[in-house]
């Protein structure tokens, strides 16, 4: 097992690295320190090439010329707050609006903006990037000093595990991050040869700017039912594309299967475990122009290229019943997981 640094880029004066870890069975992830983001998932191909299963850029301005977050670190909150306001300890909280009047992905300074610290670790069956962050209140707005950890480590059964870890500081305060991942498992510009599974019944309701109403959805007879293998661009094109918040059944386990993507072509395969009780689906129907991933030679980006899987508590959590408890408390510390383990099912036949 290996680990490689990479001094990348100057970014606004911050020196972007790049850490990649490769295992026993040559796979391999990539993470930049510019927003804790997760920049390749290469897998081995018969032919000796590798293929990246995210999407990505080259440089490190092109993750901030459009609005996709693609692959960053996303916190404290994932998703949106009604309004940017919310009650805690009986106390009226407003933290930074970036969209609709709304908090989205921890507003205008959260996690994705940082140039996280690091370190590495290995041991004999893994190998880690260890990326911390100490987040103040008084820049992203919202209630206490934290310190903030993300571990991203790749072991030799090609799993790839998230570790979001918070110590809290004077006060309570929110903590829900994410990876804000996009795959495309195939060597094509859209999602025609994938399958997807959700373990999810329900889905959000959601009003006109994507905040949830409170109530669920049945999925039964509806382009959200996941509940078995489903093709995801037929899907998509039934449904105009998504950008919702699926429920899933009986989470609380740290390695609970939520959803299983598939290259049918390939035979490459993610399957997505986390204690969490929500997973977000968004694939990109509505795009910045002049957007080009590095994987597309020149291409530019078109809508429902990637899809995005997000595991995190529901959103809006700290202003409804019964989304999950996302109160990180003073002084105390929260963890979440989320595991991406990569197989291909052709070779197992």
């Amino acid at each position: 097992m290996d680990i490689y640094r990479t001094e990348l880029e100057n970014y606004k004066s911050h020196l972007v690295t790049k850490i990649t870890l490769v295992n026993d069975n040559d796979v391999e992830i990539s993470c930049l320190t510019l927003g804790a983001t997760w920049q390749e998932f290469l897998v081995p191909q018969a032919d000796g090439s590798k293929k990246n299963l995210l999407l990505s850029f080259d440089s490190a301005a092109d993750y901030y010329a459009n609005s996709l977050c693609t692959c960053q670190s996303i916190g404290r909150v994932a998703g949106r707050i009604k309004n940017g306001q919310f009650k805690l300890n009986n106390k009226e909280f407003q933290v930074p609006q970036n969209e609709n009047g709304n908090c989205l992905h921890g507003g205008p300074h959260g996690f994705n903006h940082y140039n996280w610290k690091y370190t590495t670790s290995r041991n004999e069956n893994s190998i880690s990037v260890i990326f911390q962050q100490k987040v103040r209140a008084k820049k992203d707005g919202f209630p206490s000093n934290i310190l903030a950890t993300a571990i991203f480590t790749l072991d030799n059964m090609n799993n790839v595990t998230i570790t979001y870890s918070a110590l809290g500081g004077e006060v309570d305060t929110l903590f829900n991050p994410t990876c804000h991942a996009y795959f495309n498992l195939s060597n094509h510009q859209d999602l025609s040869t994938h399958s997807l599974q959700i373990n999810s019944d329900n889905v959000l309701e959601t009003d006109s700017e994507l905040i949830p109403t409170g109530r669920v959805r049945d999925v039964e007879g509806t382009p959200y039912d996941f509940r078995t293998m489903k093709n995801l661009q037929v899907a998509i094109a039934e449904n105009h594309g998504f950008d919702d918040a699926f429920v899933v059944n009986a989470p609380g386990k740290k390695d609970e299967l939520i959803a299983v993507l598939r290259d049918n072509e390939s035979g490459d395969q993610v399957e997505i475990s986390s204690e969490r009780n929500g997973l977000v689906m968004y694939t990109m129907h509505e795009i910045d122009d002049g957007i080009y991933f590095s994987r597309d030679l020149g291409k530019e980006a078109i809508p429902g290229e990637g899809v995005a899987l997000e595991a995190q508590m529901l959103p809006d959590a700290i202003n409804q019943e019964n989304f999950g408890d996302i109160v990180l408390p003073k002084q105390g510390k929260k963890t979440y997981h989320i595991q991406f383990g990569y197989k291909n099912v052709n070779h197992q036949k």
